[in-house]
């Protein structure tokens, strides 16, 4: 009886393995999936493209840019790429990362072609998102005043420029209700969509030309990673409140800079916060932006 029992043990075992195994397989099946629907719906991003954008002479001078008044929306789209490369200028990032210029405009335009042409997850709210993130750290001082660390701007930046890359028009219960292939993948851990946004953005900073921190050492790289991970998952609503008892204790008992939670409470406020932005412009933005 014992030998049979034991048998039996093994088998269950062995038989556990291989399901754990075909589990890892459909994943990887799905993933490339969707890396494939990505890379054949999106064109890649030549050379000519990159310079262009580096040779471009014009001012793109818009008054009160960055003030919380002005409407990032109002931005032509051709002008956006630009505008994206002069913020992460204007922060320092380039300059203390010493990112390869070259590097970070094909990144912008590979962010900005992993967008498709919905009527509201689309670059130009991303764009509207990345201007919020920027002018809030640079009129709310948030580097100078150690509530953000230099690594951590940058990750909020990208993060708020990717935050819904190759988003599909509709929300994650759709996605698991439909069963299709995020829904596949993803469903288990929650937050579909901000997932798959994480993955693609991944996929891009691992695409030739547009790592942009390939020069960082690994521990550093790691911890960008994460933090770009937390900030995006961070726009779904359900994390937003899960957390919002928590950020409203911060509030009453103040912003502690050595409190590694409370930076993370802080990056979630931020990036919610600009991925809703729209709602505090001008009237006339408001309900343009409802009726989308």
């Amino acid at each position: 009886d014992e030998e049979v029992a034991m048998a039996f043990s093994v088998y269950c075992g062995i038989s556990i393995m291989h399901s754990l195994v075909y589990k890892k397989i459909q994943d990887a099946q799905a993933r490339n999936k969707l890396s494939n629907e990505l890379m054949m719906y999106h064109m890649k991003i030549n050379d000519q493209d990159v310079q262009r954008l580096l040779d471009c002479n014009e001012n793109h001078d818009f008054p009160n840019f960055t003030s919380f008044e002005f409407n990032p929306r109002s931005v032509p789209l051709n002008e956006t790429p630009c505008l994206c490369l002069k913020m992460f200028e204007e922060m320092g990032f380039i300059k203390h990362f010493n990112i390869p210029v070259h590097t970070l405009s094909r990144f912008i335009l590979f962010a900005q072609r992993g967008y498709r042409n919905t009527p509201y997850h689309n670059w130009s709210h991303a764009f509207a998102v990345l201007h919020f993130a920027f002018i809030t750290m640079k009129n709310c001082n948030l580097m100078e005043r150690k509530h953000l660390t230099p690594l951590e701007g940058l990750a909020l930046l990208v993060s708020a420029m990717c935050h819904d890359i190759d988003h599909r028009g509709t929300t994650n219960q759709f996605q698991v209700h439909s069963g299709n292939s995020l829904a596949r993948l993803y469903s288990s851990e929650g937050s579909v969509m901000e997932r798959h946004h994480v993955s693609q953005t991944m996929c891009i900073l691992n695409t030739e030309g547009c790592n942009i921190v390939a020069h960082l050492d690994e521990a550093v790289f790691k911890q960008f990673i994460d933090l770009i991970s937390k900030m995006i998952l961070a726009t779904d609503m359900v994390v937003h409140f899960k957390m919002l008892q928590e950020e409203k204790q911060m509030a009453v008992d103040g912003f502690e800079e050595s409190n590694e939670r409370h930076r993370e409470l802080l990056h979630s406020l931020i990036i919610s916060c600009a991925d809703i932005s729209d709602q505090t412009k001008d009237w006339a933005m408001c309900v343009r932006v409802a009726k989308l």
